[in-house]
């Protein structure tokens, strides 16, 4: 380890390495993963060097969850339930190796994770945000295109950055995406996108000046349009039409869900067109959508405002 590293003993240091190449070889665990849990273990290492603990076979329960309660008071839940999975990955390290009796790990809660619910636009809001982009200007009919795309089909911003002409089958209203992981899934592309696609298409020669890009949306210096810029332009709308919340460049991603899902469209089909491997994933738009009957019932029921009597 390098100068930058926390400083630990050599025992300490060696178990951390051995549990690297673990991790590499034996588990065949990603770039980033080993990288992550390397690093939390060498964390570990030094909050049980600096207690004068200088072999993780000296280490007992007490030891980890004091750690792990530390770290609770100055990390986010995600945070706290990777740092505990590189734990049980080095539990079970070093009862294989004899270094542990028994899985302590086993007596740590993992922390609870909640989802948060994502902001979404009203419908009017939508309308007003992708009305916004000016018609009589080259970017302003891409930026119209790809907030209706976005909304139209639910994308990923890095989905909308990337997508190329040849991905839209026009007569069928279909686009191709390649998203997460390299996956490729089809989804509908409504009459509104299509339009302003096509009214861009013009615009588009003059924003290239005759370079040849294959992606769909580009800007003048010859290249697709960055996810920086899509989010900075996002946000200039916005504000333009005047809509106050916190517009983030997933808010029409998040809405395209969830207005599906307020009007009927069944979960399964939602799941397949943001493209997610996991229900769960989309099940948190049923949540958002229960927050808001709930607040609608308090808002509007007649019985939900009233004063209780206090013989009742």
């Amino acid at each position: 380890m390098d100068s930058g590293e926390p400083q630990i003993s050599p025992d300490l240091k060696n178990t951390v390495a051995e549990f690297r190449a673990f991790l590499k070889m034996e588990l065949g665990r990603s770039a980033n993963t080993v990288a992550s849990y390397t690093s939390d273990v060498a964390q570990f290492a030094a909050f049980l060097h600096a207690r004068k603990i200088e072999s993780f076979a000296d280490v007992d329960a007490d030891s980890l969850v004091e750690w792990i309660s530390g770290i609770a008071r100055n990390t986010k839940a995600s945070t706290q339930s990777r740092k505990l999975s590189a734990m049980k990955s080095l539990a079970g390290f070093l009862v294989d190796e004899r270094v542990w009796s028994k899985n302590y790990c086993d007596l740590v809660a993992r922390p609870k994770l909640r989802r948060n619910i994502p902001e979404i636009l009203s419908a009017e809001e939508v309308a007003r945000l992708l009305e916004t982009p000016p018609t009589d200007t080259p970017e302003g009919l891409r930026d119209r295109a790809m907030l209706e795309l976005m909304y139209s089909s639910g994308l990923r911003v890095s989905e909308l950055c990337g997508i190329r002409e040849s991905d839209i089958d026009v007569a069928e209203h279909i686009l191709r995406v390649v998203g997460k992981g390299s996956k490729t899934r089809l989804v509908p592309v409504g009459a509104y996108a299509l339009a302003a696609i096509s009214a861009y298409k013009a615009a588009r020669r003059d924003i290239l000046g005759g370079a040849e890009v294959p992606e769909l949306f580009v800007t003048r210096r010859g290249g697709k349009i960055s996810r920086k810029t899509f989010w900075y332009n996002i946000k200039r709308y916005a504000i333009a039409a005047g809509i106050e919340k916190n517009v983030k460049p997933h808010i029409l991603r998040h809405s395209f869900a969830t207005h599906l899902l307020q009007n009927g469209a069944n979960l399964m089909s939602i799941r397949e067109m943001l493209g997610h491997s996991d229900l769960s994933t989309t099940q948190i738009y049923t949540n958002l959508l229960n927050d808001e009957i709930y607040s609608q019932h308090a808002k509007k029921h007649p019985r939900s405002k009233m004063d209780v009597p206090d013989s009742l």
